[in-house]
């Protein structure tokens, strides 16, 4: 809902937009145009989506490395417990990068001070443990 509130074009609205934790969103209209230039320009803004192909982008010429769409799941902001107005935040990062343009290094900085507050696992585990202790990142 507030990707849809500031303009993003996120799939199934007269569904209800999803009943999982998958959002599926049409990034043609956007300045960037292309999904895969979406899921780059928010990783460098600390923000990790995937590139997704829609089910129209076949016919019109597109394919796994150009594709129209991203996918977003929820699952681990709840896992470290991010609720509704969390999200509200994540989609105006979003919105700040890749619809106004903002500078991406300057919106990584905000995402990363804003992440500090959700470092426990909240979904699944005790609140103690340190969300990625069993993970080594290279």
């Amino acid at each position: 809902q507030s990707l849809h509130d500031r303009g993003w074009s996120v799939i199934a609205e007269h569904k209800g937009f999803t009943e999982s934790h998958v959002i599926l969103v049409d990034v043609t209209e956007t300045p960037m145009k292309d999904g895969s230039v979406v899921e780059e320009t928010l990783e460098d803004a600390n923000i990790v989506i995937n590139r997704n192909l829609l089910p129209w982008d076949k016919k019109r010429g597109r394919d796994y490395r150009t594709p129209g769409g991203i996918r977003l799941g929820t699952s681990e902001m709840t896992r470290l417990g991010m609720k509704e107005s969390e999200m509200d935040e994540i989609a105006e990062f979003m919105t700040r990068v890749v619809m106004k343009g903002e500078d991406v290094k300057k919106i990584a900085s905000e995402v990363e001070e804003f992440r500090k507050d959700y470092q426990k696992v909240h979904y699944a585990y005790d609140t103690e443990t340190d969300a990625y202790a069993h993970l080594r990142f290279m």
